[in-house]
């Protein structure tokens, strides 16, 4: 069975685009419709809990990215 895991990328685009950290979301997706849509939603979410001075300083934005993973099935 596939799943999707949701990756965000923190990047700075000052210049040229350095991506400094990811964070692996806690989450699974059992579509990669549910994964990519919930991106921009979490994305979004991480912005506005970070500083605005910071942002703007350091042309700060997040990248992300759902990556397949195959999980086994579990048999009752």
């Amino acid at each position: 069975m596939i799943k999707y895991v949701l990756i965000l990328h923190l990047c700075t685009y000052f210049g040229q685009v350095v991506c400094t950290s990811q964070k692996v979301m806690p989450y699974e997706y059992t579509s990669y419709h549910d994964c990519i849509t919930q991106g921009y939603v979490l994305s979004y979410k991480e912005l506005m809990e970070m500083d605005k001075d910071k942002i703007e300083k350091e042309k700060i934005a997040i990248r992300f990215q759902c990556r397949a993973v195959e999980v086994p099935e579990v048999n009752s």
